[in-house]
């Protein structure tokens, strides 16, 4: 999978969350709470990807624990 795709599905779910946040006001944009969970949605993205490949490797987030 090219770099350009990984970032392309990244960039439709941060939409699809920020069309939720739009919808719900239930979390205020810009805010650390923001933040975080495009945080999650990124890595499960990039979960998602790998599930697909058959490709697992341990996220950044997962080598920090």
């Amino acid at each position: 999978m090219k770099q350009g795709e990984v970032d392309s599905a990244i960039r439709r779910a941060l939409n699809l969350f920020d069309a939720w946040v739009d919808a719900t006001d239930a979390i205020p944009k810009h805010t650390s709470l923001y933040y975080e969970i495009q945080g999650c949605i990124e890595d499960a993205v990039h979960c998602g990807i790998q599930q697909a490949l058959n490709n697992f490797k341990e996220l950044e987030s997962e080598v920090q624990r």
